[in-house]
């Protein structure tokens, strides 16, 4: 006896991996997938396929849509509206927070419960530790799924509105980028003596490590709203922003990477800000 109907929309890495999770969970999954060629090894471990969205979207209560963008994720949804009524639709197609709330809001027009998710992991982690996925939007449609949504991974709720858990998806992941991207600039800067990408990624994870809970300093100067704890200035690290880009270029190693920030450090100094704790550059970080 399976646990429930659940349908998914798009077989590429993830789509595939979720199906897999689920089917292996008890759930009688049916699958449609562009390319049809894609669904065959999910019949051949057991989920149905369905020829049409149409038919996909019938067979399930729940369904999962897993497309590539949020042009897509319209394309395949707005002609089903009807069939889709009453039904459970959790979005784990990547989007932007508005985007997300402009799908919510066609859902709610068509008598749809909608949840937007954001996944926090990569297709080989999900049902594992460490798979983390977030829902914001219909609260009732969050407790209606959340115990398929728990075979996926953590599940979080971040609140109805639909926006949230896009947001934090994308907060998060420019702080990675970020991160990566400094990797890179420590890289090429090393290399220029020989020195191994490796061989930097190595130091760097146990350099950033040690510096991970200064994090949480940063955050309370912020939250704080004073930005005259004493730390460290905006003139202070102004001048160290400075030595980094000039090592950089004395290596032949170019600084883009670098001088986005000593440019938000220089604009403060220039208001007269220079004393001021240097996290106040989150200041001018809003768009007017």
């Amino acid at each position: 006896m399976t646990k429930g109907k659940i349908t998914v929309l798009g077989l590429g890495a993830m789509g595939s991996a979720i199906t897999d999770r689920l089917r292996e969970s008890g759930y009688a999954t049916t699958v449609w997938n562009r390319t049809a060629a894609k669904t065959e090894p999910h019949v051949e471990a057991g989920s149905t396929a369905a020829d049409t969205v149409a038919g996909a979207v019938t067979a399930g209560d729940i369904i999962f849509v897993v497309l590539l963008d949020h042009a897509s994720v319209h394309e395949r949804l707005e002609p089903v509206a009807a069939e889709l009524e009453g039904k459970v639709v959790v979005n784990l197609t990547t989007t932007t927070p508005n985007e997300a709330r402009t799908t919510a809001a066609w859902a709610a027009e068509h008598g749809i419960a909608y949840l937007d998710g954001a996944i926090m992991a990569v297709p080989d982690m999900i049902g594992r530790p460490g798979s983390r996925l977030l829902y914001s939007g219909d609260e009732n449609a969050y407790a209606i799924a959340e115990s398929v949504l728990k075979t996926l991974g953590t599940a979080e709720f971040e609140g109805a509105d639909p926006g949230v858990a896009a947001l934090k998806d994308m907060a998060l992941l420019s702080a990675m980028e970020l991160m990566f991207a400094g990797l890179i600039q420590a890289a090429a800067m090393m290399r220029t003596v020989g020195v191994s990408a490796a061989d930097t990624a190595e130091e760097t994870t146990a350099w950033l490590g040690a510096m991970l809970p200064s994090l949480h300093g940063l955050a309370a100067i912020v939250d704080g709203g004073g930005y005259r704890t004493g730390g460290q200035s905006v003139d202070f690290t102004r001048a160290a922003a400075a030595s980094l880009i000039t090592a950089s270029r004395e290596q032949g190693i170019s600084a883009d990477l670098l001088e986005p920030q000593k440019k938000l450090l220089d604009e403060l100094a220039a208001i007269g800000h220079g004393a001021d704790d240097w996290p106040r550059i989150i200041e001018l970080l809003t768009i007017e």
